[in-house]
């Protein structure tokens, strides 16, 4: 009984720990407070990953391409959607993971997508930076097609950070000087 309760809360603990989001919210001290109502629009991503799918990869895509329209789809969501500020991402590291190996062996196979916004204001002056790291490095079937869901999740987490820096996961999170969210 005590060892059945106890691979049951190791499991759990497993499971738990198998997913993570951490992202900051980094203003850039010296610049003008943002005026979230004059919108975000995605202006430009960046891929310096390195990674590239095997030729024969039927599962293939293009990495810019998914978070581009990942976040223009999650900005207008948090209805932030406009011509005020322009975001810049920068895929910065991607592996697209393997949901069986995943669930065979926890923390092997594991999906991870890094990823740095850089928001500018119309002058083209960087006004904030968030980055944001997702990994699944554990879980079986219910993670499949994490390799091309964790753009949307990644891009949601950028969204809800800029509507509300407070929002922002990591121990490292930095709402800088007093700005037009009230931080």
């Amino acid at each position: 009984m005590k060892k059945s309760i106890l691979l049951s809360v190791m499991a759990l603990s497993l499971l738990a720990a198998g997913c993570g989001t951490k992202s900051t919210y980094i203003v850039t001290p010296g610049t003008p407070a943002i005026n979230q109502a004059e919108g975000f629009k995605v202006v430009q991503v960046e891929d310096t990953s390195n990674f590239q799918f095997k030729p024969d990869d039927k599962d293939a895509f293009s990495l810019k391409e998914a978070m581009s329209a990942a976040l223009g789809n999650a900005l207008a969501k948090q209805g932030l959607t406009g011509a005020g500020y322009s975001v810049n991402v920068n895929i910065l590291a991607y592996a697209p993971g393997n949901a069986f190996t995943r669930w065979i062996i926890p923390g092997a196979g594991a999906t991870l997508l890094s990823v740095e916004a850089l928001i500018a204001d119309k002058k083209g002056t960087q006004v904030a930076k968030i980055p944001v790291e997702r990994h699944i490095s554990a879980g079986g079937g219910y993670t499949i097609g994490a390799y091309k869901y964790i753009f949307e999740e990644v891009a949601q987490e950028i969204a809800a950070v800029i509507k509300n820096p407070a929002k922002a996961k990591g121990s490292d999170s930095q709402a800088g000087p007093k700005n037009a969210y009230g931080f």
